[in-house]
């Protein structure tokens, strides 16, 4: 008599199907005709604007500096490299993202994602309830597929030129009753993929406003996380610049996820202090702790050449093309 197949968790038995991300990459990888496809799906970084030299070379600063990046070929610490959070510190404050002055910046932690802003994301889902997600609409289906396979619901909110519509949010969870207290967190992408609308910093405040007061009716503490992946790829001078929702939070709610995937390399979490911890120690168990080279390599000054080098061709282009 032969045996049954192994038994698999319920994620796991979800899982046997590739998601419609996984299809698409699983496609781009094996059938991608170098120029004469145009890859319209997940998100690839163009190869032209990887800042190739600048990568090297900061590879090479690190190996040739062991007394400076130590272990620079080994694991670190759950939280990531401190040479790399001490580059983000100091580009949030050279850079003044969102509105962020040193005192509210040093009473917040920075926890490092081993492999994409999405590791970080995927942590969240072990850490807290399956319950309601809130989000805007339309989604971001690559998270929020992976929400459901984790047994969250996902409640989309329309979305208007403005963002994720807040006086919708109030009167769907109005409509909740007592269903509201399954509410396990709320996440926002701050400059909505796929449409590309830009959360106004009035809707920020707002929801962080909607969240604390929800907070407050439950008697705990929901967090918001906003995914601020795209922020740094607002170029529009008319356009709004974008304040932190940690500047309207006083109950300790917010949570940033940001990236700099898009304009160089890197991955981290923007957090209230002693909160979220265990996030880092989750991204260690299931990394085997951090790659140094690969975190270390990014942090030694060159963020911001990258990003300028990244921004120059881009506003290269833009001129190439009104000719």
């Amino acid at each position: 008599m032969e045996p049954d197949e192994i038994l698999l968790s319920r994620y796991g038995t979800l899982s046997s199907i590739p998601s419609p991300v996984n299809r698409m990459m699983a496609a781009f990888a094996e059938e991608f005709r170098d120029g004469i496809d145009i890859n319209l799906g997940v998100g690839y970084v163009n190869e032209r604007t990887i800042p190739r030299e600048l990568i090297i070379e900061a590879q090479q600063e690190v190996l040739r500096h062991p007394e400076k990046y130590r272990a620079a070929l080994n694991y670190g610490g759950s939280r990531g490299s401190q040479n790399l959070i001490r580059s983000i510190r100091g580009y949030y404050l050279k850079r003044r993202i969102g509105g962020i002055d040193e005192e509210l910046l040093d009473s917040k932690e920075i926890i490092i994602g081993p492999n994409g802003a999405t590791s970080l994301l995927d942590g969240i889902t072990h850490l807290l309830p399956p319950g309601i997600v809130i989000t805007s609409d339309p989604i971001y289906y690559i998270y929020c597929n992976l929400l459901e396979r984790a047994g969250f619901k996902v409640m989309p909110i329309p979305e208007d030129s403005e963002g994720i519509r807040t006086d919708l949010l109030r009167e769907r969870i109005g409509e909740l009753g007592e269903s509201r207290g399954e509410i396990s967190f709320v996440y926002i992408v701050t400059v909505s993929n796929p449409t590309g609308t830009i959360l106004s910093n009035r809707r920020r405040k707002e929801l962080v406003e909607i969240v604390a007061d929800l907070s407050g009716d439950l008697g705990r503490k929901v967090p918001i996380f906003f995914d601020r992946a795209y922020e740094d790829l607002i170029h529009d001078p008319d356009a709004e610049k974008p304040l932190s929702g940690f500047l309207f939070d006083e109950l300790g709610i917010v949570y940033e996820i940001g990236t700099l995937s898009r304009v160089l390399a890197g991955e981290f979490c923007v957090h209230p202090a002693g909160e979220m911890v265990e996030l880092g120690k989750r991204q260690m168990r299931i990394s085997y702790g951090f790659e140094e080279l690969e975190q270390i390599k990014r942090a030694i000054e060159y963020m911001r050449e990258g990003v300028a080098y990244v921004k120059e061709r881009a506003d290269s282009g833009d001129r190439e093309a009104s000719r």
